[in-house]
Order: structure tokens, then sequence, then C-alpha cells
């Protein structure tokens, strides 16, 4: 496993496994950006290993990363976890 840091907004960083879970859930991501939210902000596995299994290059799993922090921190701000 790569050693990359996983980089989250503060109001995120701050918030407990149980919380994030509650947001990645709430943010209704569909499928495929869920599954992402969970391997990245839970699991902390690194963008490219994330790209390399569903066959995307790295910047699109960058722009679809940035996308689904965004959502999940604008749930949390819904949901006042920060």
């Amino acid at each position: 496993m790569s050693t990359a840091r996983i980089r989250l907004p503060a109001t995120l960083d701050q918030l407990l496994r149980s919380e994030l879970e509650v947001c990645i859930q709430e943010a209704n991501l569909g499928t495929v950006d869920e599954r992402i939210a969970r391997e990245y902000m839970l699991d902390k596995t690194p963008q490219i290993e994330i790209a390399a299994e569903l066959g995307w290059t790295r910047p699109t799993m960058s722009r679809h990363i940035k996308q689904i922090v965004g959502k999940v921190d604008e749930t949390a701000r819904r949901l006042e976890l920060v």
C-alpha cells in the first residue's frame, strides 16, 4: 500500500469516523462515488489506487474526489456536524 497522504478539508478531518460515515451515506452520491468516498475518506486509500481499481486516469479520479468531498462537506454542514 502506498503512503500517499489523504487530504480532507479541516471541517471533515475533525469528524469521528462514524460521523463521516453518516455524511457519506446522506450525501446521496450514487454507488460508484459512495464507494470512492468510503475508500478514500474512511480507508485512506490513495487516489491512484482507486483509479487503478476502476480503470480511470488519475486526473479523472482527482476531479471526482473533489466533487465527492464537496458534497460530503456540504452534507456535514447541513447535518450541523461541523
